[in-house]
């Protein structure tokens, strides 16, 4: 009875803290775009780029995917030369946009994330695109995120496949 009467009030606490929303999201929040949208030289908004084919995938624990997140929206790459800033299997697709020879580059993450209080995973792709000069210096950043598979059905076939 005394068990019972603790676990009444721990309820209480938590649904007064909103963990039911947080289970909520946890469980029913539909995948999304989740960062600023990048801008061109120019300052205009550029929108995502998803390649259908090209892009070599990168298997990673969703920790590192949301690392990769942290460092393409706090600018981290700005500045940077492709080169450097990119390993050769992220380098792997690209397309010229008509403007002054910039290029975008694209590649993109699979992960796992396990749903709270269920034996499920549910499994994701986050799609970066990196903004780049003519030159291979970096102006911009964005990244999605989207169910595993959805570049190959709804991706572009618009790309340059760099070998």
């Amino acid at each position: 009875m005394r068990y019972l009467f603790v676990m009444a009030i721990l309820y209480c606490l938590l649904s007064a803290c909103g963990f039911e929303k947080f289970v909520d999201k946890c469980i029913n929040e539909p995948p999304s775009a989740s960062s600023r949208p990048a801008r061109d030289g120019e300052g205009q908004e550029v929108k995502m780029w998803v390649p259908k084919d090209g892009m070599i995938p990168h298997a990673t624990w969703e920790t590192l995917a949301r690392g990769a997140e942290k460092l393409c929206s706090n600018g981290d790459y700005i500045g940077k030369n492709i080169t450097h800033a990119l390993l050769p299997s992220e380098r792997t697709v690209c397309k010229t946009l008509p403007k002054y020879g910039n290029k975008i580059w694209a590649y993109y993450c699979y992960y796992g994330e396990d749903i709270p209080g269920f034996n499920k995973t549910d499994w994701y792709e986050t799609v970066f695109n990196i903004y780049a000069d003519a030159n291979g210096r970096i102006y911009g950043c964005a990244y999605a995120k989207y169910p595993r598979g959805w570049h190959y059905k709804n991706g572009t076939t618009d790309g340059i496949i760099v070998q």
